[in-house]
């Protein structure tokens, strides 16, 4: 019973991937309750979403509206005592999302990536703005716009989809992600049993 939004009158800005270091928000997620903040570091952001068992760390920073990927940093604990873990950079500040965008827009980026400093790999990454969605959450009912992004990688042959839903100032409201198989999470993600990730905005502190 999601209701669709008319977007024509819709102005897709940075609000919809907020800064802001006070906001702090709790998410259901496959993978347990988790906890998302921002830290402010120099000219970048540090978007920390963490839970027990597994931390993603976007470091990311704002130039002309448009919101840049430089490094990402994540762990899953799979059983009690293994726990995988990477750090990924790129060869050029990721584009994570071009705004301001409108209806129907879309988006590439290609660049290389490198886990751990090494095994470069060729990404390409395309997102659109599939519409507009009425969400409704533990958190309450949100007007979101829905993106979709998609990231396909040369050598490991991996392809990727996130479906992101996203308000102004609170940023991420639901996100369902389809991780290949192949790839550093997905293998882990298989091993625990799942072939999706879901979030959905539980609470904001």
């Amino acid at each position: 019973n999601d209701q669709n939004i008319n977007l024509d009158e819709v102005k897709i800005g940075p609000d919809y991937f907020p800064t802001n270091p006070s906001l702090k928000l709790v998410y259901n997620s496959s993978m347990g309750e988790a906890y998302a903040e921002i830290k402010k570091k120099g000219n970048s952001y540090i978007m920390d979403l963490r839970n027990d068992d597994f931390y993603f760390v976007q470091t990311v920073f704002v130039e002309n509206d448009s919101v840049f990927l430089t490094k990402l940093e994540q762990e899953v604990d799979v059983f009690l005592f293994i726990s995988s873990s990477a750090s990924v950079t790129y060869n050029r500040p990721y584009l994570r999302f071009p705004f301001p965008l409108k209806k129907n827009d879309n988006w590439t980026w290609n660049g290389v990536e490198y886990i751990d400093e090494e095994n470069p790999d060729t990404i390409k990454v395309s997102g659109k703005v599939l519409g507009g969605e009425v969400v409704e959450t533990e958190a309450g009912k949100f007007d979101c716009v829905k993106f979709q992004i998609d990231i396909t990688k040369k050598k490991s042959g991996t392809h990727t989809k996130f479906y992101e839903w996203r308000t102004p100032k609170i940023g991420l409201v639901k996100l369902e992600a389809f991780i290949d198989s192949k790839g550093f999470i997905g293998t882990i993600m298989s091993l625990l049993g799942y072939d999706e990730m879901k979030f959905e905005l539980k609470e904001i502190l």
